[in-house]
């Protein structure tokens, strides 16, 4: 019986132990984000040709080729650079060329970027069906501008064969210059605007802690009056949440997606709201299946967030 009983608490014991830890497998990751994000934007690589020419022609309408034509390898795309004028608004169509297709990379879309003389930026509306086209703006200043491409998820191949890019233009008129330089003074109003209420309520942020020292500082040693000083330095913050990214966003408030205790909801395209938050509480942006793809913990100081134009970064 004693044998019996020894032999039953090996097995017992053999049954609990743990299983070893398996880290998470970064390339499935990717692939259901990067699945997630194509069904999100339409599946670009699946669109057709009839597509991609409507696509030109809104976002071409008043340019014309200027004559600027290269071809690059999607295997390892080199950066298109060109001269730049000031006052001249430029958009990149692209076409596969013949035995071309978009590959792994490219299936939730690409990033396509841009620097000129004076910004830089993301251009769009990117890869529709067999080509794709990049806005690159209208330049303030003349010199070379140079745009880029890379998969939108992950660092997969974007495709193979070449790509055919062509380079279209349009001169601003004397009162869109005058429109373009207004808007221009209006956004560095507003940035000055918005670094003095920041600087404002920097300073008020500061008084209430030098207040609440003193106070803390000056008061009996007690429980109630620590409880006291404590809650009101950690309490709730407001945050205005923008989103410059052109569809709704799904977003988590929490410590962890999924798996941890919070809220999800969602924040629309190109639009501005706001949020309470508790120092030290957590925004994230998910991808269709839920997951977090960016983060951002928020501070004492904290006033103001950003979803970016990939729908993908929070600054």
């Amino acid at each position: 019986m004693r044998c019996l009983l020894l032999v039953l608490a090996s097995g017992c014991f053999g049954a609990m132990q743990t299983a070893a830890y398996t880290p998470p497998d970064q390339k499935e990751i990717q692939a259901r984000q990067r699945a997630g994000f194509a069904q999100s934007m339409g599946y670009p690589t699946r669109k057709s040709a009839a597509e991609l020419d409507s696509t030109i022609a809104a976002q071409t309408k008043g340019f014309r080729p200027n004559g600027t034509k290269t071809t690059l390898q999607l295997e390892a795309p080199q950066p298109f650079t060109f001269d730049g004028a000031r006052g001249v608004c430029y958009t990149v169509v692209m076409h596969l060329a013949d035995g071309a297709t978009w590959g792994l990379g490219a299936e939730a879309g690409l990033k396509f970027e841009f620097k000129r003389p004076e910004i830089s930026g993301s251009g769009g509306p990117g890869v529709v069906g067999p080509g794709a086209v990049a806005s690159v703006g209208c330049t303030e200043t003349s010199g070379p501008i140079t745009l880029t491409m890379a998969p939108m998820i992950g660092a997969d191949p974007i495709g193979r064969g070449a790509i055919e890019l062509v380079l279209y233009s349009r001169v601003l008129s004397p009162a869109e210059q005058k429109h373009l330089e207004e808007d221009k003074q209006r956004q560095i109003a507003e940035q000055r605007e918005f670094a003095a209420q920041q600087r404002q309520r920097d300073e008020e942020d500061r008084r209430r802690r030098d207040a609440d020292f003193a106070a803390a500082r000056n008061a009996p040693r007690s429980s109630g009056s620590s409880g006291s000083s404590s809650s009101s330095s950690s309490g709730p913050v407001s945050v205005t949440i923008r989103s410059a990214c052109s569809h709704t966003v799904p977003v988590f408030f929490g410590s962890k997606p999924k798996y941890g205790s919070g809220t999800t909801s969602s924040v629309s395209s190109n639009s501005v709201s706001s949020h309470s938050f508790r120092p030290g509480e957590m925004l994230w942006v998910l991808d269709d299946a839920g997951n977090g793809v960016a983060s951002v913990t928020i501070g004492a100081h904290t006033r103001e967030v950003e979803i970016d134009r990939s729908c993908r970064g929070i600054h």
